[in-house]
């Protein structure tokens, strides 16, 4: 759907649950559950699960020294963040008018699912499950970190517009602002911390676990067809492997290559190809390929009409990109969604799944099984990242944010300790709502380029 429709559909959705929202209001229903209106939103508080927090946080000797690493790892990655997202600013301004018209809209900001082009709807389960995996850890850790400093929480709760939002640990404010700057600290840095280590692990076991059992078939692996040629008349299509031409076996791109280079325009060829989990044989005539370039030097040059899988380097990536290229191996895993937007090429979803086989004791579970715990352990990881890089930020009211405000404040003491509590407290939130300011132009600027 067009980006309208998406709106559209979007729009009529949010309508649909505000007049729902409404009357179950108006009847008394929400109240009745300890549901209430949050502007828009609607917010579920509980007294539940706050004693399993509590026994959590009893190890107090660790989640201390978890939140202490959590503070200095908080400040790495928010630095790194600025540098990131400053030298992406600057790129985009030096764009001409035209690329700068063709960059992605705000819309790649949001995670709604159909609306945001590169979370299709197709993925809203694994979108939903990572989102509620993402916030569920952020905010519980910090309710694990507000009882590790003998601090109170009043509540627990859920957010949710349409879809949930958010969990949320409502810990006691004053409580929180009275106490030592190294104990509110922690918990404001437990949060992406553990969106951090739920990255790590579920990394790892996509990566080493389930994607090292994954084996692509020996062959030249289809990208994509062009329309009206002989690969599309005997029914190529993308996520097909070529394994034999001319009754010589294909085992990768060098071998086709190889082989195509001998045969001619209107020449007959047998081939077989596997697709959709069986084996296809049969023969073909090959075109002349100047009739598809308009390019009168590729006169009498065969043409199947395929095109090959520029990402096929993708399967050594997927199964450690720790040492795939290091760090581009991490951001190209990352960025796998986009590819599969631009490029339609998802190497862990249909039809390129197709062409991998699952080996070793996995080899037990059905394809389409271990498929979504894949998909599963990746959306984790995506949005856990997601949403641990943003809060690491530092703009008010993110965690980076208090953390930035309070390590100001920390710096001003450190300096001069003539300055006043009070004073103190005004100047950090002053610089604190200047640099979010700033932050927040950067952060937005390439996704509102497009639009000045």
């Amino acid at each position: 759907m067009s980006l309208i429709e998406n709106l559209l559909a979007f729009f009529i959705i949010l309508f649909a649950y505000f007049a729902i929202v409404m009357l179950l209001h108006k009847k008394g229903i929400l109240e009745k559950h300890s549901i209430s209106l949050y502007g828009p939103a609607l917010l579920l508080r509980t007294t539940k699960g706050i004693g399993f927090l509590k026994k959590i946080a009893s190890r107090k000797r660790f989640w201390k020294a978890f939140g202490s690493f959590g503070v200095v790892f908080c400040f790495i990655m928010m630095i790194l963040m600025i540098m990131l997202l400053s030298f992406q600013t600057w790129t985009v301004m030096a764009f001409t008018p035209e690329q700068q018209a063709a960059m992605p809209g705000i819309e790649f900001g949001l995670v709604i699912p159909g609306l945001n082009p590169i979370l299709p709807l197709e993925y809203i389960f694994y979108i939903i499950l990572a989102l509620i995996v993402a916030v569920i850890v952020h905010e519980f850790s910090h309710g694990i970190l507000t009882f590790a400093s003998k601090l109170k929480v009043n509540s627990l709760g859920i957010l949710y517009l349409i879809i949930p939002l958010g969990a949320f640990c409502e810990p006691d404010e004053e409580q929180l602002r009275k106490t030592k700057t190294s104990n509110r600290m922690r918990v404001y840095a437990a949060g992406p911390t553990s969106n951090f280590a739920v990255v790590l692990v579920s990394l790892l076991l996509f990566s080493f676990v389930f994607m090292s059992a994954v084996q692509p078939i020996e062959g030249t692996h289809v990208f994509y067809v062009v329309e009206d040629t002989p690969a599309d008349e005997i029914g190529l299509s993308s996520g097909a492997v070529i394994t034999e031409i001319n009754d010589t076996k294909i085992t990768n791109l060098s071998d086709f290559y190889s082989v195509i280079e001998y045969t001619r325009a209107g020449q007959n060829i047998n081939i077989s190809y596997f697709e959709q989990g069986s084996i296809y044989s049969t023969n073909v005539t090959l075109a002349d390929r100047s009739n598809y370039t308009k390019n009168e030097s590729h006169e009498n040059q065969s043409f199947l009409g395929i095109g090959f899988n520029p990402y096929g380097g993708y399967v050594s990536l997927l199964k450690n990109p720790f040492t795939y290229d290091f760090p581009n191996g991490l951001i190209l895993l990352y960025a796998l969604p986009f590819f599969g937007y631009l490029a339609g090429y998802n190497p862990i979803a249909s039809p390129f799944t197709d062409a991998l086989t699952i080996t070793g004791p996995l080899g037990i579970i059905p394809d389409n099984i271990f498929w979504v715990i894949v998909n599963t352990l990746y959306w984790i990881f995506w949005l856990n990242l997601a949403v641990g890089l943003f809060n690491v930020l530092p703009i008010i009211p993110l965690d980076g944010g208090f953390l930035f405000n309070d390590a100001v404040k920390a710096f001003i003491k450190r300096i001069k300790r003539s300055v006043t509590s009070e004073q103190r407290e005004k100047i950090a939130k002053n610089v604190s709502a200047v640099i979010s300011l700033i932050v927040l132009i950067i952060v937005l600027f390439p996704w509102l380029v497009k639009y000045f």
